[in-house]
């Protein structure tokens, strides 16, 4: 089915129907536009809008194919865009369609065919990760024989470990010590859950925060215990906790290390690769208590430098706002960060092009599947204030993720002076290019 809309200079979008079928090129429906000639020669986007989500998809030569994920709704919300090469934007008036499933000439209902090309695509991603857990080839299996595969994996649950978060004693029970708690370290492993099961899972503990303030000796040989699964404790004595590459805190261990809270990272001589390929970390918390200080030029240009690099699993980075102005060098500091959504920026700090190319996840709330502008907000903020005659910056993003920062709007708080979200003003993408002096790719 074809459908042509035509858009009006008065900004009002004109449709010869607007209950629209699947009838039509590849199960979808095809939208004609007709544009004013005043931004003819614009990029042209069409923002669409369900009950569950927003997309922004481009328009090409006057056509958009509709695609599945968008026909399986009920009904929709859509809005012409324009963008000029100055970073303008031409908005229409959004209006309401309303979806008609009917069947294809194929007989195929699109639905129908919607769901059972997302079940293939589960299919496949299940496939590449049981591949990797047990290293067969099981990309090609089919659903029956992955779930056979899966009821044989082991699988830890709470029975596995020992929560010891709560005892409240423990927190400062270290506070005078100046060697690192054997605790933390301990060279021991735990017994399993079953001993004659060889396959039984090996049990792990969650500790509560220890005040190590006055502990020194925290560095890049000494290796939190494979055993532990959470835990806290503060390196405000211990300079050479993290130095570089080489000699980094994270560089050994930590299998099954989860949580971590860190205190007094103002101490530490630099970040470069200190969470770095940790396997399993989900959430950081860090407290910086003042500015840091760095010892040497050198270890200052590397700051941050490959900081979360391949912390594949990393969701949050929490406590205090990375405070980015002790380098304007940030090589690889997200790199691989796939699973990231909540991190954030000292506002006015960020004076470097840094990359958040692999983090597609940042438009999501940690722990919910909202939307939430936070951590973009949060980069909006963070960038150094621009003045005519200074070097750009270079922000890179997902292609997803560049979608949204067309889409959410924010202005300044006039108490503040910092950006907050709001259903008016500029969108992240016009404030950052025009006022903050930032590339967008």
């Amino acid at each position: 089915m074809k459908i042509k809309i035509t858009v009006k200079e008065n900004r009002q979008m004109l449709c010869a129907q607007y209950n629209i079928g699947t009838v039509g090129e590849n199960d979808a429906t095809t939208l004609l536009f007709d544009v004013p000639s005043q931004i003819e020669g614009w990029e042209h986007f069409l923002n669409i809008e369900t009950n569950e989500n927003c997309y922004a998809l481009q328009i090409k030569d006057g056509t958009l194919l509709l695609p599945s994920y968008v026909l399986t709704r009920r009904c929709f919300r859509l809005q012409f865009c324009a963008k000029k090469d100055s970073g303008e934007i031409w908005k229409s008036k959004p209006c309401r369609f309303t979806l008609n499933p009917t069947l294809d000439v194929s007989g195929e209902n699109p639905i129908t065919k919607a769901k059972a090309e997302q079940r293939e695509t589960d299919r496949a991603e299940l496939g590449e990760t049981l591949s990797d857990l047990t290293g067969q080839d099981l990309k090609k299996s089919n659903w029956d024989e992955l779930i056979d595969v899966a009821n044989e994996l082991p699988l830890k649950n709470e029975q596995d470990i020992i929560d010891l978060t709560n005892c409240e004693a423990l927190t400062y029970a270290f506070e005078h010590t100046t060697t690192v708690p054997s605790l933390l370290t301990g060279g021991y492993k735990l017994d399993k859950e079953d001993p004659d099961d060889a396959e039984s899972s090996d049990i792990l503990i969650k500790l509560p925060y220890l005040c190590t303030k006055n502990c020194a000796d925290f560095n890049y040989r000494v290796h939190i215990s494979d055993s532990i699964e959470e835990c806290g404790f503060d390196i405000s004595k211990s300079p050479n906790f993290n130095r570089s590459n080489q000699e980094r805190a994270m560089g050994a261990g930590r299998s099954n290390l989860k949580k971590l809270k860190v205190t007094g990272l103002q101490a530490v001589a630099s970040m470069n690769w200190i969470f770095a390929g940790c396997p399993e970390l989900t959430m950081l918390e860090l407290h910086c208590d003042g500015t840091f200080v760095v010892p040497d030029d050198k270890l200052k240009n590397y700051f941050y430098m490959y900081a979360f690099r391949d912390a594949r699993k990393l969701q949050c980075i929490a406590g205090d706002p990375l405070d980015m102005s002790v380098t304007n060098g940030y090589d690889g500091m997200f790199g691989g960060c796939t699973g990231l959504r909540h991190v954030r920026f000292k506002p006015g700090t960020i004076k470097g092009n840094l990359s958040f190319a692999d983090c597609a996840a940042i438009i999501k709330k940690y722990e919910s599947t909202n939307d939430d502008p936070g951590t973009l907000i949060s980069i909006l903020n963070g960038v150094r204030e621009y003045r005519n005659g200074m070097d750009k910056i270079t922000l890179t993003f997902s292609t997803f993720v560049k979608d949204y920062l067309t889409l959410w709007r924010c202005e300044k708080d006039p108490e503040t002076g910092l950006y907050v979200s709001s259903s008016t003003g500029n969108t992240i993408a016009t404030i950052l290019t025009n006022e903050k002096g930032v590339i967008i790719a």
